[in-house]
């Protein structure tokens, strides 16, 4: 980094607003168009890059750049990008579950009530496992990544990737056991589905 923008940093650092509208302002329109490449979505992208720049001036003191503040900006663009993708996909893949569940064979009220209870118990199953277990899962599951790109994503090894799948299912069964014979049949076609 320059010493220009070792400036630009600190004076960052030192809350002067001055310094951090200039660098807004400056690359503002090429980080909205990265953003917009990625996410297809004016909205979308416009807020991405201001979550990036609220990012930098709320954690300021804690602000570490090793290369120059253009490709910071634009990693941590791409990176914001990327995880409102797969946010985007799990929330439609999880309604996607749900309209086939749901309509799988136009239920009465009582299947209706079950399979609701299929879909939170699932849910709730999920959010009480430990949180890297829960990221393992819902990288796998939801973002249809491979073991070894997990692993490569999540900076851990492949063996620890199976484990936490494995440990995510057997929790998963556990908590799921006590259901109904049906529920639990849903359960793992869901689950099938998903994988």
């Amino acid at each position: 980094m320059s010493s220009s923008e070792q400036e630009i940093v600190n004076a960052i650092r030192n809350k002067e607003k001055s310094v951090f509208e200039a660098l807004y302002k400056e690359h503002y329109r090429q980080l909205f168009a990265v953003a917009f490449r990625y996410v297809r979505n004016a909205p979308a992208a416009e807020e991405i890059v201001h979550d990036v720049f609220l990012m930098i001036w709320n954690k300021a003191d804690q602000l570490v750049i090793q290369q120059s503040i253009k490709s910071y900006l634009y990693r941590s663009v791409v990176n914001s990008s990327l995880n409102f993708i797969k946010k985007e996909k799990t929330q439609r893949e999880k309604q996607d579950v749900y309209m086939r569940v749901k309509t799988h064979d136009t239920p009465g009220g009582d299947d209706e009530d079950q399979q609701e209870a299929l879909l939170t118990n699932l849910e709730n199953a999920i959010q009480v496992l430990p949180p890297k277990c829960r990221e393992v899962m819902y990288l796998s599951r939801f973002g249809k990544l491979k073991q070894q790109e997990i692993a490569d994503q999540m900076q851990i090894s492949v063996k620890t990737v199976k484990n936490h799948l494995t440990y995510g299912f057997q929790k998963i069964r556990e908590h799921l056991g006590n259901q109904p014979q049906q529920l639990w049949m849903a359960a793992l076609l869901l689950l099938n589905y998903l994988g």
